[in-house]
């Protein structure tokens, strides 16, 4: 099935480069992982000046409102579009670049031909090429324990699907023409060269990120191999951190896209005789993401996958449910359905058929599609939401006298975690919902607070999106959510730890700026970023973006 594990001496490297320069995120807030720690000890007498540079550069590029495990974990996805050590060069074209990745792209350039690149200043003066040997030896080992359960997951994700993974695609054969235009005899000769692409599965396994990490990217090309002939989407790239068990989620999610993909591209025509209903229905999801209410593709594809998904998970945890549900099933769906996948439902009910009758996915296809009641899916939304109001309650709840159970701290910090990530990929719906799971139980739990402040700060009301609306009550009503995001941020820098969350008292200040500035409140908005630079130069925090702001109002060029 063209699927590779193992580590990668460019990912090692720029998460070196990282970690060297402060990424010290560890997941829940445990300590750090023994390699990164190791990693500390080995790097001890890299030159200050290289250091501090790279140190700069990780605190410029910092995403605001990005939690840091997440935001770390680009450059491990940027290294794999370069060329191997020492070059490092990226030879694709920057507007194929992904857009969270291409502002990182001056970690790989050097400033002169005679002057390496920031990365490459790194692999050379902490002498990464020689401890490469040692930290890849550590990825190995933890290949070494995926690949059975990796393997298990392909033959599970194939019979599921009753079909082969397509990992050649035949591409319209190349035309040459040969001979002079103007010769005699036979004149221009033609000759057909045959192509095609291959596509591939990298799992990649990264001792220096944080434990229990994982992403999955289908929107790069590894250049670990040629790029002749390929493209976008032929490569799914899965790294993933250490862990005490194997991650296996990330894995499958990466495999059902990988076999499903060549298969919806390929039925996507009859699929377009559907594209007025399908857009119609999505567009009727006020929470839908973009590019959702305008691909057909995208919400065939992610609804196909989000319910294959559930159904796995369901089939695994057998007739009892344990462990997983049918409201799991619900819940999860219907995060799906909120973020534009709308035919999930559709189409989990539809593989429960394929289960039964046991035939390929390619003949029962166009089957599924014509089958879908349009009206119905409109109405998922009621159906669903007493079920994820109850799941959500449950997640929330103390578990049952007996059960082993992390500490409430401990707990509230993954649902934190989790939050920072849909507020990430822009899930502002959600966020809202876990967030207000959060503050329904912890009212002053500062986290929570400035989470709320992000989206409410970046979601248009009802009022604001409606078309119809006049043009004053759309100014009314930005008003009022603009001043709801302000006052969630003052109650998060009144609730903030002055030490442990003063980065986040930070940026609350900043971003409070920013509502400001917007709001044409010039004068309020430089007392907010003066209080923010009177906290000083925060590691994680807004220290340049609140002297920035205090320069000249933010978004201003």
């Amino acid at each position: 099935m063209n699927v590779y594990i193992e580590g990668d001496v460019r990912v090692f490297v720029a998460m070196a480069a990282v970690n060297a320069a402060g990424f010290d995120y560890e997941t829940g807030g445990q300590p750090l992982s023994p390699a990164r720690v190791e990693l500390r000890k080995d790097l001890a007498s890299l030159e200050p000046k290289v250091k501090e540079e790279m140190a700069a550069f990780y605190k410029s590029h910092r995403r605001a409102g990005i939690d840091e495990g997440a935001d770390g974990l680009r450059y491990g996805a940027l290294a794999l579009l370069m060329t191997q050590p020492p070059l490092f060069s990226i030879n694709v074209k920057e507007e194929t670049i992904p857009d969270d990745l291409r502002p990182l792209l001056a970690f790989t350039h050097s400033s002169s031909p005679s002057s390496p690149s920031l990365i490459g200043q790194i692999y050379v003066k902490a002498g990464l090429k020689q401890l490469a040997q040692k930290y890849l030896g550590v990825a190995e080992q933890y290949a070494a324990l995926y690949r059975r359960p990796v393997g298990e997951t392909i033959f599970d994700t194939l019979d599921y699907f009753h079909t082969n993974a397509e990992t050649i695609i035949n591409m319209k054969p190349l035309v040459i023409s040969t001979g002079e235009p103007g010769a005699k005899a036979a004149g221009p000769k033609q000759r057909i060269v045959q192509r095609s692409r291959t596509r591939q599965v990298f799992i990649i396994v990264d001792p220096l990120a944080p434990i229990g990490a994982a992403t999955v990217r289908d929107d790069l090309l590894n250049q670990k191999d040629d790029l002749f002939s390929r493209r976008i989407g032929d490569d799914y790239l899965v790294i993933l951190g250490p862990s005490r068990t194997q991650n296996i989620e990330a894995i499958r999610r990466a495999l059902i896209r990988f076999v499903i993909d060549p298969l919806v591209e390929r039925h996507l025509k009859a699929s377009l005789e559907y594209k007025d209903q399908i857009l119609k229905l999505t567009g009727q999801i006020a929470t839908a993401q973009r590019p959702f209410p305008s691909s057909v593709y995208l919400v065939i594809r992610e609804s196909l996958a989000q319910a294959a998904e559930a159904r796995m998970k369901r089939i695994q945890a057998g007739p009892a449910g344990v462990g997983y549900n049918d409201d799991d099933a619900t819940y999860d769906l219907a995060q799906a359905y909120m973020r534009g996948a709308s035919l999930a439902f559709h189409f989990y009910d539809s593989l429960i058929g394929l289960e039964k009758v046991g035939i390929s996915i390619e003949d029962f296809f166009d089957q599924m599609l014509a089958t879908t009641n349009f009206d119905r899916e409109s109405g998922r939304a009621k159906q669903f939401e007493p079920i994820v109001a109850k799941v959500a309650g449950a997640r929330a709840s103390p578990p049952k006298t007996g059960e082993a159970a992390p500490s409430a701290e401990a707990a509230s910090l993954r649902r934190i975690i989790q939050s920072d990530d849909l507020i990430r990929q822009r899930r502002f719906a959600d966020a809202r919902l876990l967030l207000a799971e959060i503050l329904a139980a912890e009212p002053r739990n500062a986290r929570a607070l400035y989470g709320m402040a992000q989206v409410v700060n970046q979601t248009p009301s009802a009022a604001e999106a409606d078309s119809k609306a006049e043009e004053n009550d759309k100014i009314q009503a930005q008003h009022e959510r603009l001043e709801k995001a302000i006052k969630l941020y003052l109650s998060a820098i009144d609730a903030g730890s002055a030490e442990s969350e003063r980065w986040m008292i930070q940026w609350s200040y900043v971003f409070i700026g920013r509502i400001l500035d917007f709001q044409e409140f010039r004068a309020d908005a430089i007392a907010a970023y003066e209080k923010a630079i009177s906290l000083g130069d925060i590691q994680g925090g807004a220290y340049k973006e609140a002297v920035d702001g205090k320069q000249k109002p933010f978004g201003q060029k």
